[in-house]
This record gives C-alpha cells, structure tokens and sequence, in this order.
C-alpha cells in the first residue's frame, strides 16, 4: 500500500506507534509478573482478583481529570508526564518484591492504570493530528494491530523470563521499556500547545456530552460498541469453558492465536475494500457478525465451528474499531477529542468489569451455552434497533435533499 511507504517518512507516526508497541509489550510483561506475584502472596482467588481490577477502578475514576488534561496542555507533555508515572510506578513493585508487599503492588497496579487512562486517550488524539486524513482508517487499524500484537508476544514474553528469571529481572525489563518510551517522546513534533492555553477558559469534561448529543452518528456507534465490548469481557472466561467442554488444554493457545491473526490480517481488508465505503453500513455489518460469532459458539463442543467463531470475531472487531475510531476522530472537534476518547475508555473499562461478573455468574448459573445464545439475542435485537433507526435516518436526510431541490 502507498500508505504503508509514506508511513515511515512521518517521523511522528513511527515514534506513537513505536510508543505504542514497547508499552504495551511492557504492559503485558508486567501484568505475567502480577499474575505470578500475586500467586504466591495471595492464597484467596477472590482477592486476587480484587487486586487486579483495583487498578481499572481508580483509572475509571481520574478519566474525566485526564480528558480534561489532555485538551488543556501540549499532548507531547501529557506523554512525558505519564511516562514518569510509568517509571514510579515499576519503582513501587521492585518495593513490592523486596517486601512481599501487595499493598505497594497495588500500588503499581495503580500507577500504571492510571498512566493508561491517559496514554490511550492522548494516542488517538495525537494520530489524528499527525496523520492525513485519507489514511486514518489504516493508521487507526496499525495501531489496533500493534496492540494485539503485543498482547500475544507481551504475555508469551513475560511468561518466558519468570521461567527463567526473577521476577526482579523481569520488571526491570519492563522499566527500561518505559524508560526508552520516555525518551523517544521528546523527539514528537505536534503542532499543539493545547486548547485551554489558546482559548484562555477553563474547560470542563461535562461539555463534551452536548457535542455528542449533537451527533447521531456517534451517539450511534457509542451504543453499538457495547456489544464487541461485552464479548471482550468475556472472552478469557469463555476460552476457559471451551476448554473445559472439549477436554483439550491446548484449544486456549490455538484460539488466542487465530484470534489475533485474523484481527491483523483484517486490517488489509479495510485498507482495499473499506476506504470509500459507507462507514456506518460496515460497523453495523461487523456487528452483526459477531453476533454470529456469538451464535455459533453454542455449537462449542465442535472444534471447527470454535475456530471459526473466534475468527470471525477476530476479523469483525479488526474492522469495527478502526472504523469507530476514524468515525469519531473525523467527527468529534478537535478539541473535544482528548475528552471524548477519556470518556470512551471509562465506558469501556466499566462495561467489561461489569459484564466480566455478570458473565461469570450466568456461567454458573445457566451454563455456558445459554449465556452465549443469550447474549446473540441481545446484541442481535441491538443490531436491528440501531439498522432501523439508521435507515429512518438516511431517508429523513434523502427526503430533505429532495425537498430542497424541489424548492430550487
């Protein structure tokens, strides 16, 4: 693609991506160094978990301070700043470790949580200052790759050096990555100094709820996210019961890895055949297919139709997000964006910790195969909501071009 030569002559665009691919490897590293702490201080399965949401929570909570931040000074600071959190943060576990503390490794849950809430939200802000127009839809897909990609790598990482290492060892990797992610971000260029410091106001996080109440698409796509958002949460809990119902340990690998190569290999898709296309139409096409997925799992003790399902999603969700988030970027002022992916973020961060106890419970409660056809009806019934109020919508907005002929 011309867009992939291009690409790496935007100096800009290949220090956030490399940014993106050492945090995120560094994130999950981290996290296998969590899991493998926490297994020896903590006998409770239930505190365990507790722990390691805790960190979500508080990021829930500072996500509205962090929208306003980002809109309010030089996005290339809010980067610095949250690397020094990182830093701090990794500080607090190899107190942790020197301890036995998990209190100072809630601690770096906290801190890194919370470095998240504003990294995430600054990135999307800053791709779509830093990138052509005509080429968002594949840097946003990019961006999606890389962190699926450090996802899988990320967790197989961390896994291989507490086999072979400390869990010291392990988080100093994890200190350089972020120490090499600070340094790189003061070679960012952004010509952006910050909304507040030109408008001279105060700005609120409350006055980005009128901007998207003013915007049926977005409010559209906001509600219609929720449903990749619910099979998000459960995924890891659903990878377990298929496990579980096929006798087969090894399915867990096979399913994450066709997952994940699927999502990349989605992102030529988009390049070639989503471009000009109506964007909306794809979301709600992609929408529908995971409500296949989610159909099709029911069928779980077949091996084939597991493979195929968590493809399809893997493809589906590697089309929805990038679109949503070119959507919104090209949708949402500039000076809103900070906000609005903040606000995102805290939707999600709560919906997926909300869905994973709701998810759990109906698993125990009514099985497996009764959760996943109750939730196709649900987003299936969503979907069709959200195409009629679509179609109502184009021909509201074809009836007025034609009366405005008309009259002219």
């Amino acid at each position: 693609m011309k867009f992939k030569k291009t690409m790496f002559k935007n100096k800009n665009l290949v220090i956030v991506f490399t940014s993106q691919l050492i945090f995120q490897l560094a994130l999950w590293i981290g996290l296998i160094g969590n899991l493998q702490f926490l297994q020896k201080n903590v006998d409770s399965h239930l505190l365990q978990s507790i722990l390691l949401v805790a960190g979500s929570v508080f990021s829930v909570l500072i996500g509205p301070y962090a929208g306003r931040l980002i809109d309010g000074i030089a996005k290339r600071k809010i980067l610095l700043i949250v690397g020094i959190l990182r830093m701090m943060s990794v500080g607090f576990m190899f107190v942790a470790l020197a301890t036995d503390s998990v209190w100072w490794m809630l601690a770096y849950s906290v801190g890194v949580s919370c470095s998240a809430s504003f990294f995430e939200p600054a990135l999307q802000a800053i791709i779509v200052e830093i990138t052509d127009e005509k080429d968002l839809i594949v840097a946003n897909s990019l961006n999606l790759n890389i962190v699926t990609l450090s996802r899988i790598f990320g967790a197989t990482i961390g896994g291989l050096i507490i086999s072979v290492a400390s869990l010291s060892f392990l988080y100093t990797i994890s200190f350089v990555a972020f120490l090499f992610v600070f340094i790189i971000t003061f070679s960012l260029k952004i010509k952006d100094d910050g909304f507040i410091r030109r408008k001279k106001k105060k700005i609120e996080f409350k006055e980005v709820f009128p901007v998207i109440s003013q915007r049926f698409d977005v409010k559209m796509i906001l509600f219609l996210s929720v449903i990749p958002t619910i099979f998000i949460a459960g995924f890891n809990l659903f990878i377990v019961e298929i496990s579980s119902i096929q006798n087969n340990p090894s399915i867990k690998g096979i399913l994450y890895a066709v997952e994940g190569i699927s999502l990349i290999l989605s992102s030529t898709f988009i390049s070639k055949r989503i471009k000009n296309k109506n964007r909306i139409f794809c979301l709600l096409v992609s929408t529908f297919l995971i409500v296949i997925v989610q159909f099709s799992l029911s069928l779980s003790s077949m091996f084939l139709f597991t493979i195929f399902a968590f493809g399809l999603f893997g493809f589906s969700y590697g089309v929805f997000n990038p679109i949503f988030n070119t959507l919104c970027q090209e949708t949402i002022p500039n000076e809103y964006h900070g906000r609005f992916f903040a606000f995102k973020s805290m939707i999600d961060r709560t919906l997926i910790q909300i869905s994973m106890v709701t998810i759990g419970l109906l698993l125990d409660v009514i099985g497996f195969e009764k959760v996943v056809i109750t939730f196709g009806f649900i987003s299936l019934i969503l979907v069709l909501i959200f195409t009629f109020l679509y179609i109502s919508k184009e021909r509201s907005n074809y009836k007025s071009k034609e009366s405005s002929r008309t009259l002219n």
